[in-house]
């Protein structure tokens, strides 16, 4: 059976998901931009901050993060570690399986790396109120959770109050 599509709230003359796209692919080109000074790509500075804020992950569980395959993070964590700011050790739990940790000299990089982004986000968001930033903040959030769900199979979206 064929079901009607339900309406995609829109805003102007672009739907919700032009929005997020097209505002996420302008803050990634501003960030590496910003951060091309530091010597970084935008592989390696993602790479980077989620390893900072996930110690430990193994090569799949970050290349997932990163929406890439497993051997792209491989030869990524490859040039991190060559750059002495990051290293690999072995995993518990599984003796095939290594996890990453960021290193002592990686901090002053991740520091600069979040003044940028602090400025940054204190400029695109420099006419909002903050109760506006928190619920942005929250709707994205419960957005993400429900992309996740539909992601994974999961059919109930989480419903606003």
């Amino acid at each position: 059976m064929l079901h009607k599509p339900l309406p995609v709230p829109r805003s102007g003359d672009h739907g919700i998901g032009f929005l997020l796209s097209d505002s996420s692919r302008m803050l990634r080109r501003i960030f590496n931009e910003r951060i091309a000074s530091l010597g970084l790509t935008q592989a390696q500075w993602r790479a980077l901050v989620h390893l900072s804020r996930n110690e430990g992950l193994n090569q799949v569980s970050l290349a997932d993060l990163l929406d890439v395959q497993p051997i792209t993070v491989a030869r990524l964590i490859d040039k991190l570690v060559a750059a002495g700011l990051v290293e690999r050790r072995p995993d518990p739990k599984d003796r095939r399986a290594q996890r990453q940790f960021v290193t002592e000299q990686a901090a002053p990089l991740l520091e600069q790396i979040w003044d940028i982004a602090e400025e940054i986000y204190g400029t695109v968001l420099g006419g909002f109120a903050p109760s506006e930033i928190e619920a942005l903040a929250g709707l994205l959030e419960r957005l993400r959770g429900n992309v996740a769900a539909v992601h994974l199979g999961a059919s109930a979206p989480v419903r606003g109050g």
